[in-house]
């Protein structure tokens, strides 16, 4: 299985953590994810000097589009409502997006989380234990240390 580090802000490493948030949202996607490979994405939490605190399995992903979500929703959605399983609101998925209609959303499925910080077995990471010198943008793939 291939393994990536993405970096997360802290509210939403939170609602991972806690199993709140069923999708973490991105502009692309893991090519093996494309042909239905899971993909394993170790938690960098932003602002944390490169500390991995969580890990999940990306077992699918969907793709929506800004325009495809407003169509279903017969083309009002209030902008601080959130959007289903993501914990983002509208208004902020469209900025993240730039208000680009049609450019593709990937919903990536979060499964299998574990917590380093409260699993017995485990402990934080970090970046460096993967030859990175400091968090991805987004996500990258690593070899496992």
């Amino acid at each position: 299985m291939e393994t990536i580090i993405a970096t997360i802000r802290p509210v939403h490493l939170g609602n991972i953590r806690s199993g709140k948030k069923e999708f973490e949202i991105r502009k692309t996607l893991p090519a093996p994810l494309k042909i239905g490979h899971p993909v394993r994405c170790l938690c960098c939490e932003s602002g944390s000097g490169g500390q991995i605190k969580a890990e999940f399995i990306i077992d699918k992903a969907h793709i929506e589009t800004l325009d495809g979500l407003l169509r279903r929703n017969n083309g009002n959605i209030d902008p601080w409502a959130y959007i289903n399983g993501t914990c983002v609101q509208w208004k902020f998925l469209c900025d993240y997006m730039r208000n680009r209609p049609l450019q593709p959303i990937y919903f990536w499925h979060i499964s299998n989380m574990i917590d380093y910080c409260n699993t017995k077995g485990y402990r934080m990471r970090n970046i460096s234990e993967f030859g990175l010198k400091r968090p991805p943008q987004s996500w990258q793939f690593v070899k496992e240390a």
